[in-house]
């Protein structure tokens, strides 16, 4: 099935990123300077413009349910190969006629079933899909022959996938994205692959970034069930059925594909420099413009852009284990209050009510002993809060002069060691004003700051060589924004003044590879 083009950025529920870096402003640092403009599909230049009118009338599902069929028994890739002319005219009413005498729960605007002839019936619903688009009727000499346009019929079977869309599994999308990478890095230059690939990643994000709207909006509805049993089977079979990621529980391991997106991403930075580009570039004018330089500029841009936010498949992760905790957490205190509440509370209340307004006068006496039922003398003595024991205050001496000096020193001495996001993006920023790679040798270390920064880099370096990666609970990861450090050697590497450890270099996110630069 052919994927829409979708160029530039697309906003799915609002969390799809805008550019391959976060957007936010960092002071004093340059490095995450990314735009992108999107380029709007023309859609309704594919399809016709009221192609949507059936889905969007009172009887929608009706008529969904008729395409459904129809694509199913004359134009879908399960029905048998259709003539190349089409169907004639009279095969397709049958069919409508078929449908509806089995299953017609058509009604009119008042609520009432149509009382028209079935074929009528059958013939109009024809027309409205024909007038539609969904259906195109040709004269062949005597005879009216219908098919389904092609684009129509991709459309229509798009719409099935993505009604019959189901949890995502992460390794299976992760592992057919690097094969299909690696095929075309080990020489079998096919931009088709390439874009297949691109298309694949792009819907895996989209997947996971509407994934937590659909987490979201899942427990209000889920909160509506009238009985805790039914509560307790639609969180099992809605959200962990259909809304989980299918191996959620093996995205941490170390054999997982997830672990392996630093190759890709590696991969993608050397199909964009070189001998590499300059083929695909050649691919995509024999093939797809038509000898357009700048359109296969475009379209090879557009699909190693998709491929690179991949690195930014960690947030989405992040922020959707936080909206599950959320929900774990939700329906857990709703089944607790639900098996805690008396059943049926609200129909005992309105029963003893009932009852008490029945009841003749005798059986409404308390059960309590003769006597002035609020007397003073039934009621509970005042309690009295003891005095306070008197305390002496402890004498206070102030601090001297040479002790207020050592905790400013010590506070200072506190502060420069300390890295946060804005200081290491002051030092990187400092470094890559006018490059976008730099090595370990050529960083300036002329204050306790800079030292500082100059270890943690290194501390990155090392824990971003281990299998699997960098962690995403590791908390020096919030450190890198847009750049990201890789490690050269493994050893005692170059001394400088300061410190002996393994060479390593600092690349801009965006930036191209520098081996293959």
């Amino acid at each position: 099935m052919r994927s829409w083009p979708l160029a530039g950025k697309f906003h799915a529920g609002g969390d799809m990123p805008q550019s391959a870096a976060h957007g936010r402003k960092l002071q004093d640092s340059d490095v995450l300077t990314s735009t992108t403009h999107a380029i709007i599909p023309p859609l309704f230049a594919v399809v016709p413009a009221g192609i949507f009118g059936p889905l969007a009338s009172p009887n929608r599902q009706n008529y969904w349910s008729l395409l459904c069929r129809l694509f199913d028994e004359f134009f879908g890739p399960d029905a048998p190969v259709p003539p190349s002319h089409g169907f004639q005219r009279r095969e397709i009413t049958a069919a409508l006629e078929r449908y509806l005498l089995a299953d017609d729960p058509w009604e009119d605007e008042d609520g009432q079933a149509p009382d028209a002839p079935l074929n009528v019936r059958a013939s109009a619903i024809h027309d409205r899909f024909r007038a539609a688009g969904w259906l195109r009727q040709e004269r062949i000499g005597a005879r009216e022959m219908v098919t389904m346009p092609r684009m129509v019929a991709e459309l229509l079977s798009a719409l099935v996938e993505f009604s019959e869309q189901g949890p995502t599994f992460v390794r299976a999308k992760m592992g057919s994205i690097e094969s299909q990478l690696q095929k075309v890095a080990d020489g079998r230059i096919d931009g088709g692959i390439l874009d297949e690939a691109a298309d694949q990643a792009r819907r895996l994000l989209v997947s996971l970034a509407s994934m937590s709207l659909q987490v979201r909006d899942l427990m209000p509805e889920l909160s509506k069930a009238e009985t805790t049993a039914q509560f307790a089977r639609q969180w099992f079979e809605r959200y962990v059925g259909q809304l989980f990621i299918g191996d959620y529980a093996e995205l941490h391991r170390a054999d997982h594909p997830m672990a392996r997106r630093s190759s890709i991403l590696a991969m993608v930075q050397q199909l964009d420099a070189g001998a590499p580009r300059e083929a695909l570039l050649g691919w995509y004018r024999e093939h797809v413009t038509g000898g357009d330089e700048a359109r296969a500029q475009q379209r090879l841009s557009r699909s190693l852009n998709r491929l690179r936010e991949l690195e930014r498949i960690d947030e989405y992760l992040t922020r959707l284990d936080e909206d599950i905790r959320q929900a774990n957490r939700r329906a857990l205190a709703f089944l607790d209050y639900r098996l805690r509440a008396p059943d049926k509370l609200d129909v005992l209340l309105r029963r003893a009510c009932r009852g008490v307004l029945s009841a003749p006068e005798d059986a409404l006496r308390l059960p309590v002993a003769p006597g002035p039922l609020m007397d003073e003398t039934r009621l509970r003595p005042p309690h009295r809060k003891p005095a306070p024991i008197p305390r002496s205050a402890n004498a206070t001496t102030p601090p001297t002069p040479e002790q207020l000096a050592r905790l400013s020193l010590l506070r200072r001495m506190k502060r420069a060691r300390l890295v946060n996001a804005e200081d290491m993006a002051r030092y990187v920023g400092r470094h890559l004003q006018h490059g976008a790679m730099i090595e370990s040798a050529q960083l300036a270390i002329a204050s306790i700051e800079d030292l500082r920064a100059y270890q943690t880099l290194l501390t990155l370096a090392l824990r971003g060589n281990r299998i699997g990666g960098l962690r995403r609970e590791d908390p020096l990861g919030r450190l890198l924004h847009g750049f990201r450090v890789e490690l050269l050697e493994v050893g005692d590497g170059t001394p400088n003044d300061y410190l002996r450890g393994p060479r390593f270099r600092i690349v801009r996110v965006g930036a191209p590879h520098p081996e293959t630069a």
